[in-house]
């Protein structure tokens, strides 16, 4: 048996399997549906349709040739430098039509046609950076009025109280709680309401200064921040000019709504050496304000500190006696409320709202002493707890 014979395959040339590789290479590029760039010496030598796209051009020819840095700002030659290694950054990109986005940038040490080069993949992420920088607004301000939140305004006076210290100088808080919101509420609905809390945030933003700050801290309730000040009674000016601004009636779909506030004012560092001090303080000079009827400020005094507590006790008092009351003692006190005393002792005693106009005296005289009126203090008493 003879011994077969085969030709030997001839073996490719290395340079010839390079250059179909990279040609292969090329063509997976230029079809992929991922911007990329072939970079060499910060130069462009190669872009694929998707790369063109992303930089607002129209043809090959307005990008290869050209310096990466004219469109990815703060470029850097040394970014080129990192063999063997994957690095990926944020930059933003200036696309040839002017705008400005961000991207994310892969860049891969390659080699193009024999020289070192980096493989520049790139991504736009404006719409996720804007996103992202929502949410970090949302953290730190109120969806509705996109004021600073209580966080904010908390980190604001703090920064606020260090620098009044450096300076020698004051700080001072305002805390402002519009009079009987739940009223409004209740008769206008949650909408309308929104509405009014809107308006009212422009306006305080509108009556302060730009170095100031204005925040919501909860519901109803505002913050202001009133830096460089040397006497705690310069901020009566802003309480001034802030309350009726507030006043002003408010257009909502055509109805004019007329909006009150209470305010309390506290200074660091007289009234307060700490935040939370300083906040406590002037919340207890806004309810001094409330007492006294509202519409108007008060500046903190350390008597208000025994009155507040005073105050306390009494509503906790009525809470509990609200409490015991029977379900017709609970109807009287609605009518009470609505301000009908004849009305209101005809529930009581089972009479027409007449008879009780017509034979007053002698209804008075027939009742159990004094429960009538102890019924009228605990709705005064319940109404001023509501302010």
């Amino acid at each position: 048996m003879k011994p077969s014979t085969t030709t030997p395959t001839p073996r490719a040339n290395p340079s010839d399997l390079l250059a179909d590789a990279e040609s292969r290479y090329r063509d997976l590029v230029m079809h992929c549906d991922r911007a990329i760039m072939i970079v060499r010496d910060s130069q462009i030598v190669v872009a694929n349709d998707a790369a063109i796209g992303l930089l607002g051009a129209t043809s090959a020819a307005q990008v290869t040739g050209q310096r990466i840095g004219a469109f990815v700002t703060a470029w850097q030659d040394s970014l080129q430098h990192n063999p063997g290694h994957h690095k990926q950054i944020e930059m933003k990109l200036a696309r040839l039509d002017k705008a400005i986005i961000s991207v994310s940038l892969d860049l891969l040490p390659c080699r193009h046609e024999g020289h070192e080069s980096l493989q520049v993949l790139l991504r736009d992420v404006s719409e996720r950076k804007l996103l992202e920088g929502r949410l970090q607004f949302l953290v730190r301000h109120d969806n509705l009025t996109e004021l600073p939140n209580r966080t904010e305004f908390r980190e604001r006076l703090i920064g606020a109280m260090a620098r009044a210290r450096r300076n020698s100088r004051l700080v001072a808080v305002m805390l402002i709680n519009l009079d009987r919101f739940k009223s409004v509420n209740a008769r206008h609905g949650s909408e309308k309401a929104d509405l009014i809390l809107q308006e009212v945030a422009r306006r305080l933003k509108d009556s302060v200064r730009l170095a100031d700050s204005v925040a919501r801290i909860a519901g109803d309730e505002f913050g202001l921040i009133l830096e460089a000040i040397d006497q705690r009674e310069q901020t009566a000016v802003v309480a001034n000019r802030v309350l009726p601004q507030l006043r002003a009636p408010i257009e909502i779909a055509g109805v004019p709504i007329v909006i009150t506030a209470s305010a309390g004012i506290a200074a660091f560092p007289s009234d307060g050496e700490d935040i939370d001090a300083l906040l406590r303080k002037a919340d207890v000079a806004m309810y001094a304000a409330k007492e006294a009827g509202g519409n108007g400020f008060r500046f903190y005094f350390a008597d208000m500190e025994a009155i507040s507590q005073r105050d306390n006790v009494r509503r906790q008092q009525t809470a509990t006696r609200l409490a015991k009351l029977t379900a017709r003692e609970r109807e009287v006190m609605e009518v009470l409320i609505e301000g009908n005393s004849n009305k209101a002792m005809a529930y009581l005693l089972g009479a027409s709202p007449r008879t009780i106009e017509n034979h007053r005296a002698k209804v008075m005289e027939k009742m159990e002493a004094d429960s009538l009126p102890d019924l009228v203090r605990m709705v005064l008493d319940l109404r001023q707890a509501e302010k």
